[in-house]
């Protein structure tokens, strides 16, 4: 019987947390600010403050994959992950260009208990810069080159989402 998981990031090494960073709405004037860090007991922890300052409002922490990851045999990607009740999306892309489509799966996390979010490839929905691109060809499992977090939809404040492991998971 094959594997029902296939681990992206567990975020148990340097190497692997190393390869994530951080892009903020600084790039379009924005103010907000956030960073992507060892956890203290295990995985990463993505936090900062989302300000709608100067046409602002999102965060985000991404990694290109050192090859692309063939996902194909598996029904999505799943996060271990604990928050603090607000909503974040996970993306993922087909390319590593920090232009082109986004693939976003949108999820809200209790701060109560850590959970696994399981994101069904069929329900992420393309993206370019921010808006719906209902253009684009559908997301590839096969060829995934770049995993992200992202916290966005003008929910200003401070934000706080901890990380254990994002696999690719089968039904």
């Amino acid at each position: 019987m094959p594997d029902e998981s296939m681990m992206i990031f567990d975020f148990a090494t340097d190497a692997q947390l190393s390869r994530w960073m951080v892009i903020n709405d600084g790039v379009m004037g924005g103010v907000s600010r956030s960073t992507f860090v060892k956890g203290a007991a295990a995985g990463a922890v993505f936090a900062g403050d989302v300000s709608l300052e100067n046409f602002g409002g999102f965060c985000s922490a991404s990694a290109r994959l050192d090859r692309p990851v063939d996902a194909s045999a598996f029904d999505g990607i799943a996060v271990r992950c604990k928050g603090d009740g607000k909503t974040y999306k996970l993306t993922l892309k087909n390319d590593q260009s920090f232009g082109g489509f986004s693939y976003q799966f949108r999820f809200a996390v209790s701060a109560a208990d850590w959970v696994v979010i399981q994101a069904p490839f069929s329900e992420f929905r393309a993206s370019f810069r921010g808006q719906p691109a209902p253009e684009a060809p559908p997301l590839n499992p096969g060829v995934i080159q770049a995993v992200g977090l992202l916290i966005a939809d003008k929910q200003a404040g401070p934000f706080r989402l901890e990380v254990e492991s994002i696999q690719a998971y089968r039904d």
